[in-house]
């Protein structure tokens, strides 16, 4: 046996399929007992130590690779309080991760990039990941309990995902990647839309409501499909501000002088959002869009942002949204003056 201490703190440490990796400079300690037997090594007592992580368990390797590792106790974040062990399985791993609590923020930021940024951080090497964990936390504070995960890829493509939860406030929350026959397909479920979409750093002004989301595709193609939310609020949204109190071009009055100033964007609801999504490397784009409520809705297309990070939409925004939706509903008036069930009589095309 050999006892063993290194100083990593010029070292750089990546473990890809957890989206965590330490930078050279970031002190860091590892100490563990070696021993050698045939082609097989095997360290035990392994204790890596830094401020915020920490890994302890014992590694075993053959012919210098990874065969398999158990760990009691992994903090690669503050917070987190989980075991994991990791199995040689074909030409890939399996990884199993069980305990009270994980920092999934890293994770979230790599699996919802696009499929180029994720190729670079992800290797190639197959992995298969099953989680039973108490507490998951998110961005904007958002925490998902009782999570039930089983993961598995190739590099950056996903074979297959399903994925269990339950919000702060008691909603389900269910994800699907399923692949076959050179197609794939994402489907997401949940009754809290605004505590998920929190979590995966999407969309932080939503409050409730319930939402679905069905894509699918070529396996290594664009994703098309749509997402149909109901019943939610949209609040502090600074966007929706903007568009009340500026005044267009070609006007004298912002659309809240237009309506006396009776639009209070702190808190808004709506009964529907929807539009028709295509996404892929590098860019995402929405057809038919449209958001229902009864006092502000609007209609939106184009492209949300593109492979040089540019947007390109266009829309019509539309106040008092309930009033002008009887107009809409007669047949007559409506065929004239609504221009279709989702236009409204008072907009403002951007």
């Amino acid at each position: 046996d050999q006892n063993v201490s290194a100083d990593l703190t010029n070292a750089r440490l990546d473990i890809p399929w957890a989206g965590w990796s330490k930078g050279a400079g970031v002190p860091a300690n590892v100490t563990f007992v070696m021993t050698k037997s045939g082609d097989t090594t095997t360290l035990s007592d392994f204790d890596l130590d830094g401020k915020t992580f920490s890994v302890d368990g014992s590694i075993v390797l053959v012919n210098g690779a990874l065969s398999s590792a158990r760990f009691s106790k992994v903090t690669l974040n503050r917070g987190d309080d989980v075991a994991v062990s990791v199995k040689r399985s074909g030409k890939g791993y399996a990884v199993d991760i069980s305990g009270n609590a994980l920092d999934a923020r890293s994770l979230i930021k790599q699996f919802t990039s696009d499929v180029d940024t994720a190729t670079k951080t992800t290797g190639s090497d197959a992995i298969s990941v099953s989680a039973d964990v108490d507490r998951l936390t998110g961005f904007h504070d958002e925490q998902l309990s009782n999570l039930k995960l089983d993961y598995s890829a190739a590099g950056s493509r996903v074979n297959g995902l399903k994925v269990s939860a339950t919000a702060s406030s008691g909603a389900a929350i269910s994800i699907s990647n399923t692949t076959g026959a050179g197609r794939r397909a994402l489907n997401m479920q949940s009754a809290d839309a605004g505590a998920i979409l929190r979590f995966l750093n999407i969309y932080e002004h939503m409050e409730g409501g319930v939402i679905t989301l069905a894509l699918a595709g070529p396996s290594d193609g664009s994703l098309k499909g749509k997402v149909d939310t109901s019943n939610f609020f949209v609040v502090n949204e600074p966007k929706l501000a903007s568009i009340v109190s500026t005044t267009p071009a070609g006007d004298n009055r912002s659309l809240n002088q237009a309506v006396k100033g009776k639009l209070d964007t702190s808190r808004v609801k709506f009964e529907r959002g929807y539009a028709e999504i295509d996404k892929g490397s590098g860019y995402l784009k929405l057809a038919n869009g449209v958001l229902r409520g009864p006092r502000i809705g609007t209609t939106f297309q184009g492209t949300l942002y593109d492979q040089n990070n540019n947007m390109d939409m266009t829309g019509t925004f539309m106040p008092v949204y309930g009033l002008n939706r009887i107009f809409g509903e007669l047949p007559i008036v409506g065929a004239l003056l609504g221009n279709g069930r989702d236009r409204g009589l008072i907009g403002v095309t951007y």
